[in-house]
């Protein structure tokens, strides 16, 4: 019975471990690419995304939302917070 326990537990953790370290990398390049493109337009956040295109927009909302990307999203935030102060 432990066993099962653990191999379900092994079995929906992996892909969130996995997940974040592959994804943690890119949502920090995507941050501060997104930062970069606030500055250069001068817009506020809200701005730039009212004026983004349909398709980017979507795009946007899938990478934020995802609940497979949220700790990655969380500890991307964490480091371009703390480098960027």
């Amino acid at each position: 019975m432990d066993s099962i326990v653990l191999f379900i537990i092994i079995l929906f953790t992996l892909p969130f471990i996995i997940t974040t370290i592959i994804m943690t990398p890119i949502q920090y390049r995507y941050i501060k690419k997104m930062e970069e493109l606030k500055e250069e337009r001068k817009l506020t956040q809200s701005k730039l995304y009212e004026e983004m295109p349909v398709h980017e927009e979507v795009l946007h909302m899938n990478l934020q939302s995802n609940p497979l990307f949220i700790p990655a999203n969380i500890i991307a935030g964490m480091i371009y917070n703390f480098r960027h102060r």
